[in-house]
């Protein structure tokens, strides 16, 4: 496809499990379109699913959104205010390298260094901390500090939430209420 300057990269939102096909479709009509996907292994099977279910990428001319959104299994283009906003082609050539180098992935939602977490599972339930850094090994760094000093515990990902105030958080009579409402 030749690109013309003006064209730039938009995230779609898509409906699920649909992204392969969208992509495929979205390849057929002329478009660039990408798909990152991350290799999966349950029970010795491995297989390739979308690194962020829901969504892909696709490099259009601005004028042309109107067409895209009218795609069989393309919800919207992901904007603000109603308006599409564009990717920074910087941060889809990243993730393109990404991808291409077949590095173990992970994606973490909503969770970032500085954030406050609360832990909702595993034998750390019910403490608070500071989320310091996402480790290469899918592990979260978690601070509590206590009399100034810092106690840093390795928690698996499944087991952190955003911290909501103890005000906010119902109380559990069991450990499996507790699992349950994560």
């Amino acid at each position: 496809m030749l690109l013309r300057n003006s064209e730039q990269w938009f995230a779609l939102y898509v409906k699920p499990r649909t992204e392969r096909q969208v992509a495929a479709i979205l390849r057929t009509k002329g478009y660039e379109e990408f798909l990152p996907t991350r290799e999966v292994r349950t029970g010795g099977v491995s297989s390739h699913q979308p690194l962020f279910p829901g969504y892909m990428f696709c490099r259009v001319s601005p004028n042309v959104h109107g067409l895209i959104v009218t795609t069989p299994g393309v919800i919207r283009i992901v904007g603000f205010g109603g308006k599409p906003v564009p990717i920074d082609p910087e941060e889809i050539s990243s993730l393109q390298i990404v991808v291409r180098s077949k590095v173990p992935t992970s994606t973490w939602e909503g969770l970032h260094p500085g954030d406050k977490v609360f832990i909702n599972d595993g034998p750390l339930t019910g403490a608070v901390g500071v989320l310091t850094s996402i480790r290469a090994k899918q592990r979260l760094i978690i601070t509590i500090t206590m009399m100034m000093r810092t106690v840093a515990a390795e928690v698996e990902p499944d087991w952190v939430s955003a911290f909501n105030p103890v005000s906010e958080r119902k109380p559990f009579s069991s450990y499996q209420q507790l699992k349950d409402s994560a």
